[in-house]
């Protein structure tokens, strides 16, 4: 399938990411991005495009362009743009994101869906708490760790999940060290016990970041299975207008 994209820019759009589509007006479902510690890499971008070829609309939200970072380059920046932001100002470029994807022509806005990474699977949580028309999340080991609510960081993980009213996906590895495995209980209990549509994959092989290509700690043969299990999971709850 041909597919258009773009670059958003803050100064143009008010939010800046990557975005991609099926050509055209036509109804679709939207999927957006919330990116891991290293930024909208080009990964990402090809996700983004996969899903495009697929009939979405997909948009990858730069969360650190948003907030001021400058270049291209952002490996790594997670933990510094995490000490230097609050949570509440990363959840507001995450609705930003959303809202510039759900005004693109045709993105159906009670057919959408967020996937995240690590830090980004940590903010799809309250962001899909406080959104109640998404309709899905997809959470790629996300950042919870074990440690409480602070100012930067007023909603844990552990707890909020428990306000969702979305369908999950949950996806962690078992050699994942930034969440304990005691932790990861306490999450997929809350999961278990929202009222909402959950699904869990656990790769007792996998460490954290196992999709990315671009860490140490890839996984291709997990990361493989990974993605269709993810587009089914989002055909089966978002894709079909007979769920919205």
């Amino acid at each position: 399938m041909r597919i258009v994209t773009r670059n958003a820019a803050v100064d143009r759009d008010k939010v800046s990411g990557f975005y991609a589509a099926p050509p055209g007006a036509g109804a679709k479902p939207g999927v957006l991005f919330i990116h891991h510690a290293n930024g909208v890499t080009s990964e990402i971008r090809e996700f983004a495009e996969r899903l495009a070829r697929m009939g979405y609309g997909a948009f990858a939200v730069n969360m650190f362009h948003a907030l001021g970072a400058k270049g291209e380059g952002q490996m790594g920046l997670g933990r510094q743009m995490q000490e230097k932001h609050k949570d509440a100002e990363f959840l507001r470029v995450i609705t930003d994101g959303w809202n510039y994807l759900v005004s693109q022509p045709g993105v159906d806005r009670k057919r959408t869906a967020a996937i995240g990474y690590c830090m980004g699977g940590r903010l799809a949580i309250p962001f899909a708490a406080d959104t109640p028309e998404v309709r899905a999340i997809v959470l790629n080991y996300p950042s919870i760790r074990d440690e409480p609510p602070s100012e930067f960081k007023p909603r844990a993980g552990y707890d909020t999940v428990r306000e969702l009213k979305c369908a999950t996906l949950l996806v962690w590895g078992g050699r994942d060290t930034v969440t304990p495995a005691a932790l990861k209980l306490q999450v997929v209990g809350g999961l278990m016990g929202n009222g909402q549509p959950f699904e869990y994959h656990f790769y007792h092989d996998a460490a954290h970041g196992f999709i990315s290509m671009e860490g140490d700690n890839h996984n291709a043969d997990v990361a493989h299975r990974i993605w269709p299990i993810a587009t089914d999971f989002l055909e089966r709850y978002v894709a079909d207008p007979a769920t919205a």
